[in-house]
């Protein structure tokens, strides 16, 4: 047996709100089962090239795959300039219908995204020597969420090749800052930090040596909308005057299915009372269930509102 009523659009109200944590990781830390940082190595080797060795520490790749893979998404509009290839596109003289406009003049266009992170201009270094290397470090999305909080990356390191320390930051723009200088740029969305210049490439294979790997941290906040969702579950005065407790049914019938209720539970001086709200989605299947903390009668002359509220 059961009681349903439909919610209508202001009964209910979602409302997002973001949530940011921050995290640090150092030391073994950084490859362990719950945290799974990868750092790579990428070469501009050929694919078929005895140089072609294996990279990661989580998981693996080769030098070219990580070095070409990249090129591909990010950096592809950068080989020629570093403040990025302009785009020139053809002009056009209209005709009488469109299959007689004529076009003239280059149509030459960037064609990647490159996920720029900022509407400034931005200048992203791309090393096209044979033998180059990069350095890739990834944070897996169970860390980041949606994305990585701007001007909260931090990399510390303090390996064999670095003696003095080494700092790394992110400008909020989508740069990684070295001192004063770029050395590579932050995919806030995709949890990525690409090092691209020659002073802080050699970190990659630099953290092979433990004692270097270890000498390692890394600061960061992470960023998650949470949807706050409240139902507004509103009993006019005039419904739901039966309860569902089956205990107020009569003996049953062998045989037969008993819809009687004792005769002290039909008069119009018995309340019900209730004890939890359950949430159905449109195949009127249960969804959620919200209990209240003592049951509560609905009363005969006013209208009784239960607020359930959760968050997803």
């Amino acid at each position: 047996m059961g009681a349903f009523k439909q919610f209508t659009t202001k009964e209910v109200t979602i409302t997002p709100f973001t949530a940011d944590k921050g995290f640090t990781f150092s030391a073994g830390e950084i490859t362990g089962s719950d945290v799974g940082i990868n750092i790579f190595q990428g070469k501009n080797v050929e694919y078929t090239s005895s140089a072609n060795l294996s990279t990661g520490y989580v998981n693996t790749s080769s030098f070219n795959s990580i070095y070409n893979s990249v090129k591909q998404l990010y950096y592809t509009n950068y080989i020629s300039s570093s403040t990025g290839d302009l785009g020139v596109t053809a002009s056009v003289l209209p005709g009488v219908t469109r299959q007689d406009d004529y076009y003239y003049g280059p149509i030459e266009a960037p064609l990647y995204e490159n996920y720029l992170q900022s509407s400034l201009e931005q200048q992203r270094y791309w090393p096209t020597g044979s033998n180059e290397d990069i350095t890739v470090l990834t944070i897996p999305t169970k860390l980041f969420g949606e994305k990585i909080m701007p001007n909260t990356f931090e990399y510390t390191y303090t390996g064999s090749s670095n003696p003095n320390g080494l700092f790394l930051t992110d400008d909020g723009e989508g740069n990684i800052i070295s001192g004063s200088e770029v050395v590579g740029q932050i995919f806030y969305p995709h949890g990525i930090v690409v090092l691209t210049t020659q002073s802080v490439t050699d970190i990659a294979t630099d953290v092979g040596v433990v004692s270097s790997f270890n000498s390692q941290t890394f600061n960061f906040s992470s960023s998650y909308t949470i949807y706050e969702n409240q139902f507004k579950c509103t009993i006019l005065e005039n419904e739901f005057g039966y309860s569902l407790n089956p205990t107020l049914l009569t003996s049953s019938v062998e045989g037969a299915l008993n819809t009687s209720y004792y005769p002290y539970t039909t008069g119009s001086f018995f309340t019900p009372y209730l004890t939890q709200v359950g949430l159905y989605n449109e195949a009127n299947q249960l969804v959620a269930v919200g209990k209240l903390s003592f049951p509560v009668p609905i009363s005969q002359y006013t209208d009784t509102t239960i607020l359930v509220n959760f968050d997803i």
